[in-house]
């Protein structure tokens, strides 16, 4: 019979390998397929390996990041070159949204005042038709409502109202969208250019 150090040690072990396996798969990812392949490849992977929900006609760029499993993403969405993606806690993105380069979208954060240093996940839903400006930061915890534009650099760290221009650090309300959106997104540049 095995002793309580030697199940140890193969639990020990098993876990390793878990891990190992998960970081690979997202090396993998982020740095040869988002990278060099196209978008049905990259996006395949995204589906059928990390179990990501991804709508029809979306658009994933090359050299974006993504980390975690928890990612739902609809139809005609645009995700542009160098945007972090985190889907450590999770992360809705509705239909026909643009997401713009250099996007950075968190769901995970750590407690400021825990001795720890406790990590915590947050939710965060980006909604039908929203856009976010280059160089945007979405915060954990954040809603961005339906129709909402996060202005370039703007850094959110609270929930957009539908249809609400915000801007700034932290993010405010400076204008209001038009209700009246027709439009379909598809964006299928070729390699890694806006050429479509």
């Amino acid at each position: 019979m095995p002793g309580i150090d030697q199940v140890r040690k193969v639990k020990l072990w098993k876990n390793y390998i878990a891990r190992f396996r998960e970081a690979f798969l997202f090396f993998f990812l982020n740095n040869f397929l988002l990278k060099i392949t196209p978008y049905w490849v990259r996006q395949g992977f995204m589906k059928k390996i990390l179990g990501y929900k991804i709508g029809n006609d979306t658009s994933i760029a090359m050299h974006c990041f993504f980390t975690g499993y928890d990612i739902k993403i609809g139809n005609n969405t645009v995700i542009n070159r160098y945007c972090y993606i985190d889907g450590r806690g999770p992360l809705y993105i509705g239909n026909n949204v643009n997401i713009s380069h250099y996007t950075i979208i968190h769901t995970l954060t750590h407690i400021t005042n825990s001795p720890f240093f406790h990590a915590q996940q947050r939710p965060v839903a980006i909604m039908d038709h929203a856009w976010i400006g280059a160089r945007a930061i979405i915060l954990p915890g954040v809603t961005v409502g339906e129709g909402a534009v996060v202005a370039a650099g703007a850094i959110v760290n609270r929930d957009v109202p539908p249809y609400a221009i915000v801007s700034g650090n932290p993010a405010k309300v400076v204008g209001e969208r038009t209700r009246d959106l027709r439009y379909t997104t598809r964006y299928f540049p070729f390699f890694d250019t806006d050429i479509q």
